[in-house]
């Protein structure tokens, strides 16, 4: 069978399950299996398939069409023009927490101090891991006075496997000695050992945390079906969809306290949903009355990230 007669085929299987995207889909589930670019499949089109390849290529388009994301059969998603290794046990990355690249960026602008850079609930480390690459020429960099580097990466996340590849995809970027990966509960790997911490620093805390509400779930629509396959612990939370976040201001508050030199430092980014703007706002000036709170827009328009400015 050659791709051409192939890709017919499969791709009135997916018209007929009502898969959107079905010619995207069909031609980038094929170039998978062949190891090729979709370039390759559009421009050789009598090339024949083995009778292995045949079925594998049908394995794929099956999962495709019981709702399965394209992310998860390729193993690969971009994320800011960088690919990343994706899987099971980590949230596919989203265009919009693009945005919190953007505004990370903008922080450590032109900033002579050093900083100390946190990516809470890091999955496939595609926050942490971009930073790195962008902030590359800069991370060797020390004060001549000091000794000290103007930038320290940490990454932590609750789940050992969502660390495997976030450390994986750190791997494949060399960007590996530069994030240290730490497993624990949102900031508690932190708070524990301040000696991760660059002294009398800038703190700047990245946060995409799970944000749906636990009651959603039961109530999956056509077009949101594929999140059943993502990890629900990187979803869903709680009544209100905040109670992490929640967690993780009491958390910054702890550290605050116990070391009074992170008490103006710490500046936090954080991912939601529009729907919860009134209600974040509402926690955030419950736990820090004196800062400067900002909520930003994402590309489609709607209020998408809380920047809290000490």
């Amino acid at each position: 069978m050659t791709i051409k007669q192939i890709l017919k085929d499969n791709i009135l299987k997916l018209k007929l399950k009502k898969i959107k995207n079905l010619h995207f889909d069909a031609e980038i589930l094929l170039s998978t299996i062949l190891k090729k670019q979709r370039e390759f499949i559009l421009s050789h089109t009598e090339y024949k398939l083995t009778k292995l390849q045949i079925k594998n290529y049908h394995a794929l388009i099956n999962r495709r069409i019981n709702g399965e994301p394209i992310a998860y059969l390729t193993g690969h998603k971009e994320f800011y023009g960088f690919d990343f290794n994706v899987n099971k046990n980590v949230l596919i990355p989203r265009p919009e927490t693009e945005l919190i690249i953007d505004e990370a960026l903008k922080f450590v602008a032109h900033d002579s101090q050093p900083i100390t850079i946190i990516d809470v609930g890091t999955g496939s480390g595609c926050i942490i891991i971009t930073l790195a690459k962008l902030l590359e020429p800069e991370l060797k960099i020390k004060n001549y006075e000091s000794g000290i580097k103007k930038y320290k990466l940490f990454a932590t996340d609750i789940s050992q496997k969502a660390l495997i590849t976030a450390r994986k995809n750190a791997k494949f970027y060399n960007v590996n000695k530069n994030i240290k990966f730490l497993n624990g509960d949102l900031l508690e790997p932190i708070i524990h050992n301040f000696k991760f911490i660059i002294p009398n620093s800038k703190i700047l805390i990245l946060a995409n945390l799970p944000y749906v509400c636990e009651a959603w779930k039961k109530s999956y629509s056509a077009d949101s079906i594929g999140l059943k396959f993502e990890p629900q612990i990187a979803l869903f939370t709680g009544k209100n969809g905040l109670e992490l976040y929640e967690k993780l201001f009491k958390q910054i508050n702890k550290l605050q306290t116990k070391n009074y030199k992170f008490k103006n430092n710490i500046n936090i980014l954080c991912e939601f949903d529009p729907n919860q703007t009134t209600l974040i706002k509402k926690i955030i000036k419950k736990y820090f009355k004196n800062t400067k709170l900002q909520i930003k827009k994402d590309l489609a328009g709607y209020n998408r990230l809380a920047i809290i400015k000490n």
